[in-house]
């Protein structure tokens, strides 16, 4: 790396992306006039954002918990109706993001009374605040050089997950969109000694808000800031200013919402561990994420792990907090693929940089001309776009990333004729049926393909609902033979059927209505 770097320093051609001299640092600095941002910077930021503007979808989930944990609680808080599953009943969850949601809800509600702005204006304001790892990831290259700036920020800007966890309500993404700043901050903020006390407490602040948001990742953000801080008292001192308020609001959530301050994490662990409902939802054995990496990424996983070796020392507490994620969730018994996402991201940029890097020491990079240059850069943004492609062509994630928004939108769109005055769906997609989509209090009949009642033979059910959303393919009952649309994919896909008259409510009807069904399953 040495003989790269004589040599991008003595050569001064237009065409170059060397070393970022330490004078010109100010004006990569988080905080610091955006004018002084290259062009680049803007050309990759208006291409993340049309992609992200390309992926978002009100409807489409990636998990459940975007659906009855986030969105159905900030409805029920703000319209007063919503079903409440089984985190709220035992109180395992924090109520921090339905209300952060439950704001921006009312917000829309205000806005577009009669329409659906409830739900536009909250999904917007967090796939806003999501765009922030993309401009992190600006930050973090722009303390080797600027090519290595463009690199990262363009693989975070173009990488499939990096755009569709981006545009999706999930803790997760929301967790890491706190997090990168922070850590942008705290290897840029360093360098400008009157700055650095207010960044350093504003990192602290956006690092515990990240450990709120999902609280797992608290091992690794604590990994990443004791590296970071070292011995250096005066980031601690920062850090923690920061962070206590937001602790003590965390407690001052629980309280308000009749908890008390953080038994929610206490209960968490004794129903998911100590009494193993986690099982229920796939207790999973220790090689399951090693199987989806090799599933998932076959060859690029390797590739990435690889270059994010060579990023550079000074990116070493990112590297090692990746990893502590990675096997604090390997020892959890349930696993499920977003929950490395702040591995998989941090990574991404890590491998970007290390991409760099490595094409610089390469044989290949010193016969380059200008091995700083847009040539290179090409190259390497070519190869990374290529595997994302790949990814995103793949079945793995085609089929097992992201529901299809169309039902929820049928739904909603069905009840929104004052005539239905009750909606049976398919109980195994109660997800895309919930309040928070349908966005009316009527009844909800949750019935299953085959079990009785069934969609096609509902019985005594039939009298507390006058529409019914069925899959395709599947006979609507006798007295259903009005069909109107049909949206979604797969076998997801449900078409809506109706029948003239009112609805009447009877035992059967009250007993697989939504909530009803949550309860009896203990869901």
């Amino acid at each position: 790396m040495s003989g790269a770097r004589r040599r991008g320093a003595g050569g001064g051609a237009s065409g170059s992306m060397g070393q970022v001299p330490h004078r010109q640092i100010a004006h990569l600095q988080i905080g610091s006039g955006w004018r002084a941002l290259p062009a680049s910077f803007w050309l990759v930021l208006a291409v993340a954002a049309g992609l992200r503007i390309a992926a978002f979808d009100l409807y489409a989930t990636h998990h459940p918990d975007e659906a009855l944990q986030y969105g159905e609680q900030a409805h029920r808080l703000v319209f007063g109706y919503g079903v409440v599953p089984w985190e709220f009943r035992y109180d395992i969850r924090s109520w921090l993001i339905p209300l952060l949601v439950a704001g921006p809800m009312q917000l829309g509600a205000w806005i577009d009374p009669h329409g659906a702005g409830y739900l536009i204006v909250p999904r917007v304001i967090i796939a806003m605040a999501n765009f922030s790892p993309v401009i992190a990831a600006w930050y973090l290259g722009a303390r080797v050089s600027r090519q290595h700036a463009i690199v990262a920020m363009a693989v975070t800007a173009l990488w499939v997950e990096s755009v569709y966890f981006s545009v999706q309500l999930l803790s997760e993404s929301m967790a890491v969109a706190c997090f990168l700043p922070a850590a942008a901050m705290l290897r840029t903020g360093a360098l400008r000694q009157g700055a650095r006390m207010r960044t350093i407490v504003l990192a602290g602040m956006l690092l515990a808000l990240a450990g709120l948001l999902r609280f797992p990742f608290v091992p690794a953000i604590g990994v990443f800031a004791a590296l970071t801080a070292g011995r250096d008292r005066r980031m601690w001192q920062g850090l923690l200013i920061g962070a206590i308020p937001v602790i003590i609001v965390g407690g001052a959530i629980d309280l308000v919402m009749g908890q008390v301050p953080y038994q929610w994490i206490l209960n968490n662990y004794r129903m998911n561990i100590d009494s193993g409902w986690m099982a229920r939802f796939g207790g999973m054995g220790p090689w399951v994420y090693m199987a989806e990496m090799g599933r998932h990424l076959p060859v690029v996983s390797a590739l990435i792990a690889t270059a994010s070796l060579f990023a550079g020392r000074r990116f070493w507490p990112l590297l090692v907090a990746a990893w502590v994620n990675i096997l604090v969730h390997q020892m959890i018994g349930h696993k499920e693929w977003r929950f490395l996402w702040l591995s998989i991201q941090i990574l991404l940029i890590l491998a970007a940089i290390g991409a760099v890097n490595l094409t610089r020491m390469s044989l290949f990079g010193q016969r380059l001309r200008r091995p700083r240059g847009w040539v290179t850069t090409g190259v390497l943004l070519a190869l990374f776009g290529g595997a994302s492609m790949a990814i995103a062509a793949g079945p793995f994630f085609r089929h097992e990333w992201r529901r299809d928004g169309g039902p929820s939108r049928l739904a909603a769109r069905a009840v929104r004729d004052a005539r239905v005055c009750g909606l049976a769906v398919n109980r195994e997609q109660n997800i895309d049926f919930g309040y928070g989509f349908v966005h009316r209090p009527i009844p909800l009949i949750l019935l299953a393909k085959v079990a009785l009642p069934s969609l096609s033979q509902p019985g005594a059910t039939a009298e507390g609902f006058n529409a019914m959303l069925i899959n395709d393919g599947v006979a609507p009952p006798a007295g259903f033979g009005s069909r109107r649309d049909c949206a979604g994919a797969g076998e997801d896909r449900v078409c809506l059927y109706t029948r003239p008259g009112s609805c009447s409510a009877n035992v059967m009807s009250r007993r697989f209505e939504y909530q009803a069904v949550l309860v009896r399953a203990q869901l």
